[in-house]
């Protein structure tokens, strides 16, 4: 059976995130090929991914390396627009993702890339209209506590994609 795995803020080719989160890498092609590696690691063609943000980075001209980057990532893959994912939607596509979007509705879970939080009022309106039972997030790196009602995947805090089924059970 399939699994759906949970990730953000991979910030592929991002060379100062190793510095701004303490990454332990040498360079951000280290660092890309440890995200890759580790991704592959777990991931079956045949499971789901939902990046819920911040695909990269810093890339500079290197869309091309991005695309084929992407590509050789298992899985189907979902992104949750981040406020890094500037590329067209095409563009994603392009690179291997079936589907593109700003938030996604997993029966009663939102994914969204920035809290529920005072300063994310676009974010705070969509909670009030679809009043979801947790909150799949990043955008936030750091080993904060978790926002009540709120799970944060982003790659620095676990180091690791996660699955659905192991965040949904998660207290809370």
């Amino acid at each position: 059976m399939p699994t759906t795995w949970l990730t953000s803020d991979l910030h592929l080719f991002h060379k100062n995130i190793i510095v701004y989160c303490g990454r332990m890498h040498d360079n951000e092609y280290d660092m890309n090929a440890a995200i890759i590696a580790a991704w592959n690691a777990v991931v079956d063609d045949s499971d789901k991914v939902i990046l819920v943000g911040d695909l990269s980075a810093g890339v500079m001209g290197r869309y091309e390396e991005l695309r084929s980057l992407v590509r050789t990532l298992k899985g189907h893959k979902i992104l949750v627009r981040g406020n890094h994912d500037h590329q067209t939607d095409m563009w994603y596509k392009s690179a291997g993702f079936e589907l593109v979007t700003d938030w996604l509705l997993l029966d009663d879970v939102l994914c969204v890339h920035k809290p529920a939080t005072s300063y994310n009022t676009d974010v705070i309106k969509l909670v009030e209209q679809i009043t979801p039972r947790l909150i799949i997030h990043g955008h936030i790196h750091d080993d904060r506590p978790d926002i009540p009602g709120h799970f944060n995947v982003a790659w620095d805090r676990h180091k690791k994609l996660l699955k659905l089924s192991d965040v949904d059970t998660h207290p809370r």
